[in-house]
């Protein structure tokens, strides 16, 4: 059996295989996502420069919308896009913290930017950015609480010490929870690319087990058909036992081929044929097996179904042969045609299951095969033996008929001179079925040629035909004269209609038709008494 390789990759294959297809899911979103930013951006951008309370913030709207159609339009790489996409997010929450203070909506740009980057990038780039974002919010803390700077929008509410810890806590909250999640979801989709590529592999597995064993079974059919093909050419049996045992141990690889017949009395397997040394010793010791006993070819035979050994090393019912010590598994098949049961046919290997529960059907098929031949080898000599006998008697009956034809008339015709001289004779004898009713001689002074003597024996066997319908006419009409008479006198015989009338019309039509001197009839019971 061929071994098939394993299909299932590292486990390194697989996530760095998992981390592509992630990888590409990032990349195919890039563009919606951008293109999206701009759609919408564009109705927040417009009331955002209105509104803004200083040009410097409307400066950085239009900035950051015009870096967004830059990096949507120009085929940049992917992580120049999306680090620019995030780093728009982070000046538009710089923005927001300028000019509102801590209270006011930078937050949320603070919040977008941590979910981008661990949903573009990696959970671990989201910590970095979650870290930045917190000293961001220290250095703007400090300077904003010690006056250093103040919020642009000079109406916006004065934040505490307080207001800026629970922003950062916030943050660092959400950012927890979003990079945990994100980390999640990376790791469940490495483990579910993990199984979708285990449970691919375990399918082209199967399916390379399949196609071998559909190899396999395709070989062992051929094989199968090659000897099929072979036996049934063969109507002898003698030479279809070997040729059978012998072009099955070689198509099978078989350690030891055996081909038993059951005996006349039906409780013996005679061994007919068998391959190796072990072969030539159990013939030469008449190797019989009793059908009866526990042997596999004994239950194969009984059962009439294919047996197997697949392992004769572990099997304790195993009854092993000291002349084959090197079987590791066995499979004897019955030799089956219709109702009628031949013998069995038994194979050894040196492998352990070289023989398999999923082959039993094409080895049993091969057993069927041989079984056929054998029977129409068997057919085969019988209507010969009946041909044989019936042109033995068809020759019987032609002589019987040819001599009784003779005694009754010659039958000989000649013509020329009946001197002898030093002409060469030719004798070509008139054969009819292999039986020889007469000949035809013909003399000359010149040397017959093989055209002529074509011709002599072209007319000769016409002439053996001619001569047998002649006399099959002849011998059919005198029949039917018989039949004819008797029918004449035996309605003669019944129109009497008194036992005096019936004796005197047998006695005068009998002498009439066969010209007696004297015909006496008499009834009498002595014969009887006697």
């Amino acid at each position: 059996m061929e071994q098939i390789p394993s299909s299932q990759p590292p486990t390194e294959e697989v996530e760095e295989l998992s981390r592509t297809l992630y990888k590409n899911w990032r990349e195919h979103l890039v563009n919606p996502l951008l293109i999206g930013t701009l759609v919408f951006g564009l109705f927040a951008l417009i009331p955002a420069v209105i509104g803004a309370k200083a040009l410097f913030i409307s400066i950085v709207f239009v900035a950051a919308y015009i870096v967004i159609c830059v990096i949507t339009f120009i085929n940049f790489p992917y992580w120049v896009k999306m680090s620019g996409f995030v780093t728009m997010i982070y000046a538009l929450g710089l923005s927001e913290l300028a000019t509102h203070g801590i209270l006011g909506d930078g937050l949320f740009f603070f919040l977008g930017t941590i979910i981008f980057s661990s949903m573009l990038f990696s959970p671990t780039a989201g910590i970095i950015v979650t870290a930045i974002n917190l000293l961001t919010f220290l250095v703007f803390g400090v300077l904003t609480l010690t006056g250093v700077i103040v919020p642009i929008n000079q109406f916006a509410l004065h934040a505490t010490l307080a207001d800026w810890l629970s922003a950062a806590g916030a943050v660092l909250l959400f950012a927890a929870v979003i990079v945990i999640c994100f980390r999640k979801l990376e790791a469940e989709t490495h483990e579910t690319e993990a199984r979708v590529e285990s449970t691919l592999g375990d399918l082209r597995k199967e399916r390379n087990t399949l196609e071998n064993r559909v190899k396999n079974r395709t070989r062992q059919l051929k094989k199968v058909n090659d000897i099929a093909q072979t036996v049934s050419s063969i109507l002898n049996p003698d030479e279809l036992v070997s040729r059978a045992t012998f072009m099955i141990g070689d198509e099978m690889e078989s350690y030891y081929t055996a081909l038993y017949l059951i005996d006349p009395s039906g409780q013996w397997a005679e061994l007919r044929e068998a391959t190796g040394d072990a072969g030539k010793v159990l013939k030469e010791n008449k190797q019989r097996i009793d059908l009866k006993g526990e042997t596999l070819v004994a239950v194969a035979i009984r059962s009439r179904q294919t047996r197997l050994a697949l392992n004769t090393g572990a099997d304790s019912g195993f009854i092993s042969n000291p002349l084959l010590p090197y079987t590791r598994s066995q499979l004897a098949a019955p030799l089956i045609v219709g109702d009628k049961l031949f013998g069995a046919l038994e194979l050894h290997s040196t492998k352990e299951s070289a023989y398999t529960p999923d082959d039993l059907d094409t080895y049993q098929n091969m057993a069927n095969q041989v079984a056929i031949a054998l029977e129409n080898s068997r057919l085969f000599r019988e209507s010969q033996q009946s041909l044989f006998e019936l042109r033995s008697a068809q020759r019987q009956y032609l002589q019987s008929s040819w001599t009784n034809l003779i005694e009754e008339k010659p039958l000989e015709y000649e013509i020329g001179d009946d001197e002898e001289t030093s002409e060469k004779e030719v004798l070509v004898p008139l054969s009819l079925r292999d039986q020889i009713i007469g000949q035809i001689s013909m003399s000359t002074a010149e040397e017959w040629t093989p055209e002529q003597r074509s011709l002599i024996e072209s007319i000769a066997a016409q002439a053996a035909l001619a001569l047998e319908n002649a006399r099959l006419v002849e011998e059919s009409q005198i029949i039917a004269s018989q039949e004819r008479i008797t029918n004449e006198i035996i309605a003669k015989i019944w129109a009497s209609n008194n036992t005096e009338s019936i004796l005197q019309t047998a006695v005068r039509e009998l002498g009439r038709v066969l010209e007696a001197a004297e015909v006496d009839i008499e009834v009498t019971t002595s014969v009887a008494n006697e």
